[in-house]
């Protein structure tokens, strides 16, 4: 009797799980199709989109277009949400004015506090980490302001994540506690780091791609690690169709991740990756 009603239980359980399979994936398909059918429906808008020369993510290319991992998924996003979008590459400070007195509608950059007054950040991101580039010895290395006094450092001029670590760097170089120099580029702060005229880089797990272009020995175990965070898209707050910009870049994301259309990382697959990326130009 037991192994009849063993048997029965399991025939039970198993036509739930089934019917409740069904109905999740009917549910993600009303899902899919109800995302599609907003999509479809928005009217077409002009967006100009603000962000900085840092590849593989954002960069022009030998042809003078803009493209990199970062830029050719928020086309997508754009094209999705019927959305015609401009991408700009200004230098990283003036990027970051761009979006705070609203001359842009939309800023690709890390998740930095300052922009929380400005702007709304969209749902969409991937991992940034951010850290110093020294060939010091562990135990010399300055994890808090206190240990940065007396180094030299070199940085890329309106990059905002050192801030995270150093909140007071600037109060620190103008006392003549910290020797700064900050640069219009990441290539001409890789320069100086590598003619030894700065201890410390402030940089980026991506600057291996910048060393390498460079022909400048990278070595992985030199990057520290010090700010693990997210970079994506600020919407103006400023704009009167901030709510609409940011609603649309939700769901473009929200649909091409139900339809598996992104990677792990959160930018396009491999596969449609490869179809629009474009390497960046070589630098000088």
């Amino acid at each position: 009797m037991k192994s009849v009603f063993s048997l029965l239980y399991s025939l039970m359980y198993l036509k739930f799980i089934i019917g409740i399979s069904i109905l999740f994936g009917v549910a993600a398909q009303l899902s899919a199709k109800t995302l599609k059918q907003q999509l479809s429906d928005f009217h077409q808008i002009d967006v100009n989109i603000a962000s900085f020369h840092f590849p593989p993510y954002t960069h022009r290319t030998e042809e003078g277009r803009v493209s990199g991992k970062a830029i050719e998924t928020v086309k997508a996003f754009c094209t999705i949400a019927r959305m015609k979008c401009e991408v700009i590459l200004y230098p990283t400070a003036r990027a970051y004015m761009s979006i705070e007195n609203g001359t842009s509608d939309v800023l690709m950059t890390a998740d930095i506090p300052r922009f929380k007054r400005c702007c709304a950040y969209s749902k969409w991101s991937y991992p940034f980490v951010a850290g110093l580039i020294t060939d010091r010895p562990i135990d010399d290395i300055p994890f808090n302001e206190v240990t940065l006094k007396g180094h030299s450092l070199v940085m890329v001029r309106g990059w905002q994540s050192i801030y995270d670590v150093y909140p007071n760097l600037k109060e620190l170089v103008a006392e003549d506690e910290v020797e700064l120099i900050e640069t219009n580029s990441i290539e001409s702060a890789i320069k100086i780091y590598s003619r030894n005229r700065r201890s410390l880089l402030w940089g980026a797990t991506v600057f291996d791609w910048y060393f390498d272009q460079l022909s400048i020995h990278w070595r992985m175990e030199a990057f520290k690690p010090m700010v693990l965070s997210s970079a994506g898209i600020w919407i103006s707050k400023q704009s009167e169709r901030h709510e609409n910009i940011q609603n649309r870049f939700n769901l473009a994301y929200q649909f091409l991740k139900e339809q598996g259309s992104l990677g792990k990382d959160n930018f396009l697959e491999p596969s449609l990756m490869k179809q629009v990326y474009i390497e960046a130009a070589t630098p000088n």
